[in-house]
């Protein structure tokens, strides 16, 4: 094994066997259920406190109180909101990292050591990332016990469809550690209609973002993701909608393998997969043959090239 996995190996072991080892009451805590972390020469953090409202636990935005920090590291940034808050802050339980602006040209890699090894963040946290990481912290669901739980509903719903990959703290500790780039689900603003907000104002998952060497770079669209996660083999599953004659259809595509082809013009796709409708059932050859051509259209969507149906 590589020496440069070990610290990441010992330190997900000992997370594993030791958990969080702090015994301070819970009540002297100011628990963080969700951070934001934007750079601009200095580290901007915009966190949700878990706060119940009393005795009792309704499903509004009472329970979550927003707070600010910043500082020119992030232990000093949230330093700041623990002193404001006047509690010593609890980050064994945070649900979700957004990762916003300015990681550009920053390297986040100090920031994520800083949570983990100094903070306490659980390995398994979530991470996704925005234009601006506050953007998910000013957003007033009406939706969930807290407000962490409506972006990470999403994120699992849409990992689940095989449409957005799902992310961790330690996927980008052990992919920077071996020189990997990570996919990142991408937050932007949106509206809707359908009551997730008082004001109709909302977000929605549009592809990903690309965190190598520390720094965030390359944008994808949903299905250049989606092509990115089959090529690299980090998906199991995915659903799919295409249409047959003036009928839309669903399905699920599994077993999904892809052979890519050097040619003279650029890259060719063999794209093979097995199919199930909704109700678990095989698909006609015309539906297979519809989906199998919808398959390799987003497979094909990062290159444009010509491309084989097999």
């Amino acid at each position: 094994m590589s020496k440069k996995f070990m610290p990441v190996l010992i330190a997900a072991i000992a997370a594993l066997l030791c958990g969080c080892s702090d015994m301070t009451e819970l009540g002297n805590r100011a628990v963080i259920q969700a951070i934001a972390i934007d750079y601009n020469g200095k580290y901007n953090v915009s966190a949700l406190l878990f706060s119940s409202g009393g005795d009792k636990i309704d499903a509004s935005q009472e329970n979550a109180i927003k707070v600010t920090g910043s500082g020119k590291t992030l232990s000093e940034a949230i330093e700041s909101i623990s002193l404001a808050d006047g509690k010593k802050l609890y980050m064994c339980e945070t649900k979700l990292l957004i990762l916003g602006s300015g990681f550009e040209s920053e390297n986040v890699m100090p920031a994520l050591n800083s949570l983990y090894y100094d903070l306490r963040c659980s390995l398994n946290m979530p991470v996704c990332c925005a234009e601006s990481a506050e953007l998910l912290t000013d957003m007033r669901f009406s939706e969930g016990m807290t407000s962490a739980e409506k972006p990470l509903s999403m994120l699992e719903n849409a990992n689940e469809l095989g449409v957005s990959p799902k992310t961790t703290l330690l996927d980008l500790l052990a992919d920077n550690a071996s020189g990997k780039t990570t996919l990142i689900p991408y937050f932007v603003p949106d509206k809707n209609g359908r009551g997730m907000t008082e004001s109709g104002d909302t977000i929605s998952l549009s592809g990903a973002r690309s965190l190598k060497n520390g720094k965030l770079s390359d944008s994808f669209s949903k299905n250049q993701t989606i092509s990115l996660m089959i090529t690299r083999d980090e998906i199991k599953k995915l659903s799919l909608n295409f249409r047959v004659g003036n009928n839309e259809k669903t399905c699920t595509a599994y077993n999904i393998t892809v052979q890519s082809v050097p040619t003279p013009n650029g890259t060719e796709y063999k794209v093979t997969a097995k199919f199930k409708n909704k109700n678990g059932g095989q698909l006609t050859d015309e539906e297979k043959s519809a989906a199998l051509k919808e398959l390799l259209k987003i497979v094909s969507s990062d290159s444009g090239q010509s491309t084989e149906i097999r």
